[in-house]
């Protein structure tokens, strides 16, 4: 379920198909996927449109790469996850700087055209073994923590045809298998999706497509006991689900518009907003994540790396 467990699921899938049924991508798929850079060059391969992007082999290639950028530009690790690394850089010094620090912690950034910030939109997808969509799914994030850069608070189940296509059209030479999301952000200056990266995992908002008609993880654990599984391309539209502790609580405190929100903070059913994980029909779940959540809070350092990415 993230990606530091999947990357060793994916690396010893044939030893764990003795044992268990599997409904996983290749090994060189799950690369390119999981990988961002290898993901631009996949877009371009696609006539996908994404942010240009540059890997520095070096020191002295990133000095010379830096005397010649549009700034402001982004920082980002080739492997990461909930923004982490990703770094906002608006000159040449600060680029050099920061570069240096991220790749202490992530192995060859790699750097990429700033985009001004628009409405991002997730494609959900669940492939079979022959490489079929079987289902598909779109939302648009609502709001985020961090603010402008970080992962998705609450999100809306939306229709959006033309970006299910391109995810598609993206993923064919990969040859897909499995569940997979696929993230693009529409580019103000052009009103153009422009390709963000692909997730080739399940996705923390995952309750809204199941809430929405889209039961991903029943889909796949049928597809992956190979029976017959009936498309799904309608759900409800309008739907909202919400992470509330932390991440939409954290937006509350942070966001100087934090009474203007829509939906406001405490929105509920009679608004179509559904909790990602505190439910009273199922409250069990709600219950060991606040017990988590009191002993991630006591570790100074862990709440340190969740507040700032």
């Amino acid at each position: 379920m993230d990606d530091a467990v999947l990357e060793v699921v994916i690396q010893h899938q044939s030893e764990l198909k003795k044992y268990c049924k599997c409904l996983l991508p290749k090994r060189k798929a799950f690369e390119v996927a999981s990988d961002k850079y290898e993901t631009m060059k996949l877009a371009k391969q696609q006539g996908i449109d994404s942010p240009e992007t540059i890997l520095p082999n070096n020191q002295n290639d990133l000095k010379e790469i830096a005397n010649h950028l549009t700034y402001p530009v982004i920082i980002k690790p080739r492997k990461s996850s909930g923004s982490r690394g990703i770094r906002k850089v608006n000159t040449r010094e600060e680029l050099i700087e920061s570069f240096s620090k991220i790749h202490l912690d992530f192995q060859s950034p790699m750097i990429q055209e700033f985009i001004p910030l628009g409405d991002r939109y997730d494609v959900c997808l669940i492939y079979n073994r022959n490489n079929e969509v079987k289902a598909s799914f779109v939302q648009r994030e609502v709001r985020h923590f961090p603010i402008e850069m970080g992962p998705s608070t609450v999100q809306e189940s939306v229709e959006y045809q033309e970006l299910i296509e391109r995810s598609i059209q993206l993923l064919q030479p990969l040859k897909w298998v499995g569940i997979v999301e696929v993230e693009f952000m529409i580019d103000p200056r052009t009103n153009e999706p422009k390709l963000m990266e692909i997730n080739p995992r399940f996705w923390n908002s995952l309750d809204l497509a199941v809430q929405s008609g889209v039961d991903f993880p029943h889909l796949f654990y049928k597809l992956s006991l190979e029976e017959q599984v009936t498309n799904i391309r309608d759900y409800k539209v309008g739907m909202k689900s919400r992470w509330l502790i932390p991440g939409d609580v954290l937006h509350f405190l942070y966001n100087k518009k934090r009474f203007e929100m829509n939906p406001p903070l405490l929105s509920g059913k009679k608004s179509l907003v559904i909790d990602d994980t505190f439910s009273m029909s199922d409250p069990m779940p709600g219950l060991v994540f606040i017990l988590a959540c009191v002993r991630f809070a006591l570790s100074f350092q862990s709440l340190k790396l969740f507040i700032k990415r």
